[in-house]
């Protein structure tokens, strides 16, 4: 069984490698569970900004017309089915019947449609504006048929409607063209509706009982906005609250390996993506030999132990194992501090200072050292430079750097996962994606016909061709992905997540979740 896949199964079934979940005869319904999150909400509106904590939290109230499984694939969630047309540019979608809004109104492809229009209406500010350029219009059929008529054929598009981010459905006229502060949330399609939103205070959530899927277990869920990793960790440890996020590496050891008696774990073994990337368009690294000399010089597996605890598990793709866009046999890049010297002769180098970036974060830090010490094994001269979050990103985006520390996930679809970080960028002083520079007309031509290309084993050799010419060319090091860790104490039962931390997925999550107290 694939990586990905285990790792969530063990979790969902009972936390075999969590000390304080224990055997239960059945799940209990109803009570209060009280979990502390690293970041407050921002907006009410769902279509504007759903990142990080509180996307995770609008995904127990919303919910987008298509989802993902556990590898990766589309699923059917709000719509039942589809039907792409011969030529790749209408898909028609059948809606599940008898869904209702948190206010009792059924959804139909009359909602469907105005959340399409709203997004594509520049005025409004929506996440998934970009996603849904393609469309060319939206046409209803009937009360559950929605048709979709693109502009190009675009393999990708499905995957773009699994995800809050760039869409989920909302009742017609429940949002106002222009107005993205509105008095309070639209009325949802989750299995938990809103209740109140105190900032900085509190955001409570309640049982939706006219959910069309699994109606969840539990009566009331209360979030707890709490910056400091530290502090939230107290507050479960003292009782304050039943479940916390984003627990640090180094309380998530202690609990995983039985230290911490009575808190158990979720493990989002995929959550953050580890890599190095070269500025390609300046020197020294416009020597790609310079850049493959630092690809066979890094021991990937010692960067993870360094930095990262030894949590984590290398890649060689921008896609983690597992994942149904994984490529087996994908060439990758050997570890061969030999080959580094040999290419670093070729190139000439002769000890230069080159700097590499890294932000004030503890694990960036880390790794910084980590590579710098694996670089210098092979002659190579390098300097640390730590920068505060913000410059860094900065610094990133207008190409003020030699190569640099990154972190981040990837996009549902590979054309996106890949466009976004290799296309050719259009300003090299204000680069928006493709930090690294890097352009190559060939490298384009993959990833645009990995746009179009309908086929699966055909779109798969593609992508297979772009993580070799990425092997090849090495803009950037592929390093590993690490985990994020959800703890809880001993009385919250049945919660797992998926690869990416999420609350609530495909089969899993808060509403799946039960209390034994």
């Amino acid at each position: 069984m694939q990586r990905l896949l285990l790792a969530v199964l063990i979790v969902g079934l009972g936390l075999a490698s969590s000390p304080a979940e224990s055997a239960s005869p059945s799940p209990k319904a109803g009570g209060t569970l009280t979990m502390g999150v690293q970041n407050d909400l921002g907006v009410t509106n769902p279509l504007v900004n759903a990142r990080s904590t509180q996307g995770r939290i609008y995904e127990l109230m919303y919910e987008p017309l298509l989802t993902l499984d556990l590898k990766g694939n589309v699923r059917p969630n709000l719509a039942e089915s589809w039907q792409i047309s011969p030529d790749g540019k209408v898909v028609t979608f059948s809606l599940r019947k008898k869904v209702t809004f948190h206010d009792g109104k059924e959804m139909t492809s009359e909602d469907v449609k105005f959340v399409m229009d709203y997004e594509m209406n520049p005025k409004n500010g929506a996440q998934g504006f970009n996603n849904l350029k393609i469309v060319e219009k939206v046409e209803t059929p009937d009360k559950y048929t929605l048709r979709v008529h693109l502009k190009t054929p675009s393999a990708g598009f499905l995957s773009t409607l699994t995800s809050l981010r760039g869409f989920s459905v909302l009742p017609k006229g429940s949002l106002q063209e222009g107005v993205d502060k509105i008095a309070t949330f639209p009325a949802g399609t989750g299995p938990f509706k809103f209740v109140e939103w105190r900032t900085a205070q509190r955001i409570v959530l309640q049982r939706y009982d006219g959910y069309w899927g699994h109606k969840a277990f539990i009566d009331t869920l209360v979030f707890k906005p709490v910056r400091d990793d530290s502090t939230r960790f107290a507050a479960l440890r003292a009782g304050d609250v039943d479940m916390v996020e984003r627990t640090t590496l180094e309380w998530a050891k202690q609990v995983v390996e039985g230290k911490l008696k009575g808190i158990g774990y979720a493990q989002a073994p995929d959550a953050e993506f580890v890599g190095i990337q070269f500025n390609v368009a300046a020197p020294p690294f416009d020597n790609k030999k310079l850049r493959q000399a630092v690809a066979h010089a890094i021991n990937k597996k010692e960067v993870l132990q360094g930095a990262y605890l030894g949590f984590g598990e290398t890649t060689e793709q921008k896609y983690p194992r597992g994942h149904a866009w994984y490529i087996d046999d994908a060439p990758a890049v050997p570890f061969d501090p030999g080959k580094a010297k040999a290419l670093l002769k070729e190139t000439g180098y002769n000890g230069q200072l080159i700097k590499l970036s890294v932000d004030n974060q503890r694990t960036r830090e880390a790794s910084g050292t980590v590579v710098q010490a694996q670089l210098k094994r092979v002659g190579m001269n390098i300097e640390v430079e730590i920068l505060e979050d913000s410059i860094h990103r900065v610094r990133a985006r207008t190409g003020e750097f030699q190569f640099r520390v990154t972190s981040g996930t990837f996009e549902a679809d590979p054309a996106a996962t890949y466009g976004s970080d290799l296309l050719c960028p259009e300003d090299l002083k204000r680069r928006s994606a493709n930090l690294t520079g890097y352009c190559d007309p060939e490298m384009d031509d993959l990833i645009k016909k990995s746009v179009t290309e309908q086929q699966p084993e055909k779109r798969r050799a593609l992508v297979k061709q772009i993580v070799a010419k990425v092997v090849e060319d090495s803009p950037q090091i592929y390093v590993g992905y690490v985990p994020l860790f959800h703890t809880f104490r001993d009385v919250v039962k049945g919660f797992n997540t998926d690869s990416d931390g999420n609350f609530r997925y495909f089969g899993g999550g808060l509403n799946y979740t039960w209390l034994d107290r």
